[in-house]
C-alpha cells in the first residue's frame, strides 16, 4: 500500500469506506442534496425581502472592521471545509478498488515509465 492509501485506511475504516461506497457511489442527487442543506444558496425567486444568506445572519454592525473580517474569513474557510469534504465523499465512494495485485501490477507499470 502507497502512504496515500495507507492514510485513508487510517482515517476510514473498510465499513466505513464500504458505507460511503453504497451511500454516496454514483449518486451525484444526494451529494447535491446535502450541499443545498449545509451550503444554501440564494434562491433567485425569493419573494421580495425574504432573501438572506443563512451563513452571514450574525450581527457584524456592532464589531470593529476587524472582528467583523474574521468572522467572514471563517465563514469562507467552513464553507470550503464542507465543499471539500463532500468532494472527498464523491471521490470515495466512487474510486474502484484494488486488489493487492492489481496494485502492484499497477506500480510495476509506472515504474518502467
Amino acid at each position: 500500500m502507497n502512504e496515500q492509501e495507507q492514510g485513508r485506511q487510517m482515517r476510514f475504516t473498510d465499513d466505513e469506506l464500504n458505507l460511503i461506497k453504497t451511500t454516496f457511489g454514483d449518486n451525484e442527487r444526494l451529494l447535491k442534496l446535502i450541499r443545498k442543506v449545509f451550503l444554501p444558496e440564494f434562491d433567485p425567486n425569493a419573494p421580495l425581502g425574504q432573501m438572506i444568506d443563512l451563513w452571514m445572519t450574525i450581527p457584524i454592525k456592532e464589531l470593529s472592521p476587524e472582528q467583523a473580517y474574521q468572522l467572514i474569513a471563517a465563514r469562507n474557510e467552513l464553507v470550503s471545509h464542507v465543499d471539500q469534504q463532500l468532494i472527498q465523499l464523491s471521490v470515495l465512494a466512487n474510486t474502484e478498488a484494488k486488489t493487492v495485485e492489481e496494485l502492484k501490477a499497477e506500480r510495476k507499470t509506472n515504474s518502467t515509465k
